[in-house]
């Protein structure tokens, strides 16, 4: 018998984000043009984001770059050394015939807004 368990579909974020988001190479793996596109997504999944709840994200493209989509998926959130509230997060982007996925911490600055990074090693 099948399962009767509804696939779970990305929740669709869109617009702009006045959060401030520091960014240390999650732009620089995704490109300029989709690092626009992927940053409220990834504020959503860090600010509202419940553990394996994925928000999608998708870019036209323009000029050289090409159209990218994908998802950020809240993994889990802890406390850093410094106490700063922090989220685990997976990261996948597509273009064309490139898939690339990776996972990325990002961390509530003082005053507001995020720190992100890519973190190495994990996917």
């Amino acid at each position: 018998m099948a399962s009767l368990k509804a696939k779970v579909e990305p929740v669709m974020v869109t617009g702009s984000v006045d959060e401030v988001v520091v960014d240390n190479g999650v732009g620089a793996r995704v490109g300029s043009v989709a690092w626009e596109s992927l940053r409220p997504a990834l504020v959503s999944a860090a600010e509202h984001g419940q553990d394996g709840e994925a928000f999608a994200w998708t870019s036209a493209g323009g000029g050289a770059e090409q159209s990218v989509q994908g998802t950020v998926t809240a993994i889990d959130a802890f406390f850093d050394e410094g106490g700063a509230v922090c989220r685990r997060l997976s990261i996948t982007a597509a273009a064309y015939q490139r898939q690339d996925a990776f996972s990325a911490q990002a961390c509530r600055r003082d005053g507001g807004g995020w720190n992100v990074k890519t973190l190495t090693g994990e996917a």
